[in-house]
């Protein structure tokens, strides 16, 4: 009897440690000219059960949101125990209009340069190949604690052609302190089809009293 109390016990401590919510990340692609980009997430708030859903329309050379470019539906009342998907999807039948006046289509989904995996979680410096062109990367996250919940990172990025030119870029606000972050992590880099605009799909872990939850952020360029 005192073991399966025991047993209870730790179940409960460990979902207190891991309370909180993770986001599921949406590719909603390229502009034709890869100038631009769309994302969203959506996800169901912890504890509440109420859905939201988020989308962002991305200037991929600015690195920053396009005008009018970020369409929210907040966790309300009136999203408790509703789909998180159900919710996204009609946001972006609200967000269509906008995203096609732009020429972003989820047909262009771009290539996926690199994905974190279980051997590179955690890594701060990552190595891999563009296939297409032969074009290698090193990407490196830069990250700075202000606190245990406020933290800002940049990306320093290296391309090398083939021919050995190299190409050096920072990405990001290395200034741009997000309280409530506690850490980044670097979970997948996209390259559209022109080659030129490379995306960072970036997981911010974050800090709440019900536990760590997790969302997600884009950085963005255009590289040569």
């Amino acid at each position: 009897m005192r073991k399966l109390y025991m047993i209870i016990i730790m179940a409960v401590f460990s979902a207190a440690v891991y309370a909180g919510d993770i986001a599921n990340f949406v590719n909603l692609g390229f502009s034709a000219d890869g100038t631009k980009f769309a994302f969203g997430q959506h996800g169901l708030q912890d504890k509440t059960y109420r859905a939201y859903a988020e989308i962002y329309a991305v200037d991929v050379g600015a690195n920053t949101f396009l005008p009018n470019g970020i369409f929210r539906t907040s966790p309300s009342k009136q999203t408790e125990g509703k789909e998180s998907k159900a919710t996204f999807l009609a946001l972006q039948n609200r967000a269509q209009v906008s995203l096609s006046k732009w020429g972003i289509s989820e047909t262009r989904q771009g290539r996926v340069l690199y994905a974190q995996t279980e051997a590179t979680e955690g890594n701060q410096t990552l190595f891999f190949r563009d296939f297409q062109t032969s074009d290698e990367y090193t990407v490196v996250l830069n990250t700075k604690q202000k606190s245990k919940t406020e933290s800002s990172f940049y990306l320093t990025v290296e391309k090398t052609k083939p021919n050995g030119t190299k190409v050096k870029k920072e990405v990001g606000r290395p200034d741009y302190v997000r309280s409530g972050v506690k850490n980044y992590a670097v979970k997948k880099i996209l390259m559209d089809d022109t080659s030129r605009a490379i995306i960072f799909i970036i997981e911010k872990k974050e800090y709440s009293a019900a536990g760590d939850s997790f969302r997600y952020m884009v950085e963005a360029t255009l590289i040569e």
